[in-house]
């Protein structure tokens, strides 16, 4: 096999693991699209309510069109998923399309299914916050999987490719233009609380992403190496082992590095005092953690 071979053999494995969904990714994508509809479906458009995005266009055109919210949706996704394409190119993956035809067919059917006159509670400010909730949460769920429900991150590619705008900027950038939108539409109290709710919506999705994927790194500097490693492997995680010296006895130590979860971090420190009470451990948080018994660098 020659060079061009393997390199050719090389990209459709990778290819294969890309688009390769295990039946974990399916389910979380499948909880998070459903929190996603249940935001939009029931307290934010009752409310003329939107944090950018597909929902804030579909929200701005159902004022002057004779459709409903669901059908818009879905119509407003695949006319950003045809620009994207003509200007792009292919670059959204089969994950983020299945994600976002779920999400509008979902809040379609929510909309032919239980249709909603008015908001669940009166209060404005609560149908935003538990909106908010459901939506940042299940977007967290969906990004962490490798996909995303479209809207605003197509035009935020575009953006990106022919000015150079930041993915992340863009995306701002896009919500907050359509959010002014809706202001325009609706009034300005409402406008107030959309932007209220994209930027606290930034930081849940963010909140959830960081939580799924995160650990306690610890560094433990202790006497008793072999035996906190030894439980280390019983509660089926491992570390790493090293020397070093320390700065005020000169004496040699020996530190072991580790990252667990919250749960085994507490049974650690408490086996920790049991068995070495002039240890020395040093913990922060580990927000992206891959590897042995962790995420996957193929996830």
């Amino acid at each position: 096999m020659d060079e061009k071979q393997t390199r050719l053999k090389r990209v459709e494995n990778i290819m294969k693991r890309e688009t390769k969904v295990t039946i974990k990714q399916a389910l979380y994508i499948v909880l998070g699209v459903l929190m996603i509809a249940a935001g939009i479906h029931f307290f934010l458009l009752p409310s003329n309510l939107s944090l950018g995005g597909a929902t804030g266009l579909a929200l701005i055109l159902a004022k002057v069109l004779p459709l409903n919210t669901g059908p818009l949706l879905l119509i407003v996704n695949a006319v950003l998923f045809i620009i994207g394409f003509l200007l792009i190119g292919n670059k959204f993956g089969f994950l983020t399309v299945v994600s976002t035809l779920a999400l509008s067919g979902t809040v379609w059917l929510l909309e032919i299914i239980m249709p909603m006159k008015n908001p669940v509670v009166a209060n404005t400010f609560l149908n935003l916050i538990i909106a908010v909730l459901l939506y940042g949460m299940g977007v967290g769920l969906v990004l962490n999987q490798g996909a995303s429900t479209g809207g605003s991150d197509i035009i935020a590619k575009v953006l990106n490719k022919y000015i150079g705008l930041d993915l992340g900027k863009g995306c701002l950038i896009t919500d907050f233009i359509i959010t002014l939108l809706v202001g325009f539409t609706y009034g300005v109290e409402i406008a107030l609380f959309c932007l209220v709710g994209v930027i606290i919506n930034g930081l849940i999705i963010d909140y959830t992403i960081d939580g799924l994927n995160s650990g306690k790194l610890c560094f433990i500097s202790t006497e008793r190496p072999k035996e906190i490693c030894q439980y280390l492997i019983l509660m089926g995680r491992s570390a790493t082992i090293y020397d070093a010296t320390g700065a005020y006895s000169n004496q040699p130590k020996t530190i072991v590095q580790t990252v667990l979860t919250n749960r085994d971090f507490i049974k650690l420190k408490t086996h920790i005092r049991d068995l070495d009470k002039n240890a020395f451990m040093v913990v922060t948080s580990a927000h992206q953690v891959f590897g042995f018994h962790w995420k996957s660098f193929e996830d």
